[in-house]
């Protein structure tokens, strides 16, 4: 057992865990369903990209999974700089021993390939992860591979990476592929509520009957702030933290010891550890989460892709925004359909204080704190409030 003082059975934060530690919340499970569409449909080539660590590789592993053979996968992790090495090294990760044929030949032998497969009620995807360069040679196969030609063989071809490969696939040269990958998908660093609901998954799968006593709100907190809301990198910070805690010799685990371990992984989010200002989210008089102020804005509303997502149909896809001003925190209603309202009273813009309670839709939340840490401004007309929205939307749809 793994740590039986606790009552875990398994590692419930390696990396390697199998596809019952996935978890299947609102980001990785729109990625699901985009990928069941893309892969569904006409097209060809299609791409899941979104920063490190997000699980862009995991959720692809889940969907082969679950679509129980229908694809024969291969998986090319370097794209080499020529046309015909990359052709070779296609066949190779598809089961094929060392070709050695020209260029042409290697081209017939794929198509054949390709129409076999298709015969056998099986369709081939080609996974391409983060390729740093796509070069005119290897661009023109790829074409080639999702042309016409290819087509009757029912391959699909799959890009995943970063920010880098949006560049890549934006920049001029790439135009004519790009005019093929009509789909593509981003995935963001989870949501603070997500966030502590994926570590309880987490420490669940692994065999533990009471997680919240594990990692309670105030530590699942603090890792969602160090970690930013990134998968992996709350798995490395979370595993760090059990290692540190297990057994009579273990450290206290508390938000210092989130902190000092968090500094050590030189992680983004270490300054908002144990910040002053934080709010306190609760429904029906019962606290579920507690979330830092400590960015340069916190957007709150029902979608899932703001920083707090509120699921009720009382709070507006896009309902407020909480921004720093000089030496406060500013919250500003943005046009929300049931308004927002600081200790009992509607407002549209107003500086919170320690103690202040807002109330958003059914949801209390009680702002603690004081000083803000940045010294941004924030809206100070409707047209402004609709272009943060506007800017906050193009930003997680991109």
């Amino acid at each position: 057992m793994y740590d039986p003082d606790r009552g875990i059975g398994l590692a419930p934060f390696d990396a390697e865990q199998d596809s019952k530690f996935f978890y299947r919340g609102f980001q990785h499970g729109s990625a699901l369903s985009f990928l069941d569409h893309a892969l569904k449909s006409d097209e060809t080539v299609v791409a899941l990209t979104g920063g490190n660590g997000t699980g862009k590789r995991t959720t692809l592993r889940r969907f082969l999974e679950e679509e129980g053979g229908r694809f024969r996968s291969a998986y090319l992790e370097e794209v080499p700089d020529n046309g015909h090495d990359f052709l070779v090294a296609v066949l190779q990760a598809f089961g094929f021993g060392p070709v050695e044929a020209e260029r042409s030949e290697l081209r017939n032998l794929l198509s054949v390939f390709l129409v076999q497969v298709q015969q056998e009620g099986q369709k081939l995807l080609l996974h391409l992860h983060n390729p740093s360069v796509l070069s005119d040679d290897v661009a023109e196969e790829l074409l080639w591979l999702t042309g016409d030609q290819a087509k009757s063989g029912s391959i699909r071809l799959i890009l995943t990476g970063s920010e880098d490969l949006d560049r890549i696939l934006d920049s001029p040269r790439m135009a004519v592929l790009a005019d093929r990958l009509r789909l593509r998908h981003r995935l963001h660093p989870l949501s603070a509520r997500e966030a502590h609901e994926y570590l309880q998954f987490r420490l669940s799968a692994a065999g533990c009957g009471s997680p919240a006593n594990v990692f309670p709100p105030l530590i699942a907190t603090a890792i969602y702030a160090a970690s930013t809301g990134v998968p992996a990198i709350m798995n490395k910070l979370s595993a760090e933290l059990l290692e540190s805690t297990r057994g009579k010799d273990g450290k206290r685990l508390d938000v210092d010891l989130v902190r000092n371990l968090a500094a050590k992984m030189g992680l983004a989010g270490v300054d908002a550890v144990g910040v002053e200002c934080r709010l306190l989210i609760s429904l029906e008089g019962e606290t579920f989460l507690e979330v830092p102020v400590a960015r340069d804005k916190l957007l709150i509303g029902r979608h899932s892709f703001n920083d707090i997502s509120l699921r009720d149909n009382s709070v507006s896809r896009h309902h407020a925004i909480i921004v720093p001003d000089g030496g406060a925190w500013v919250i500003v209603d943005l046009n929300s359909t049931n308004g927002t309202s600081v200790n009992d009273r509607p407002v549209r813009q107003q500086a919170l204080s320690d103690g202040d309670e807002i109330r958003i839709g059914r949801f209390d939340l009680l702002f603690q704190g004081g000083a803000a840490s940045g010294p941004g401004q924030p809206p100070e007309d409707a047209d402004m409030r609709k272009t943060v929205v506007l800017g906050e939307s193009a930003k997680a749809l991109s």
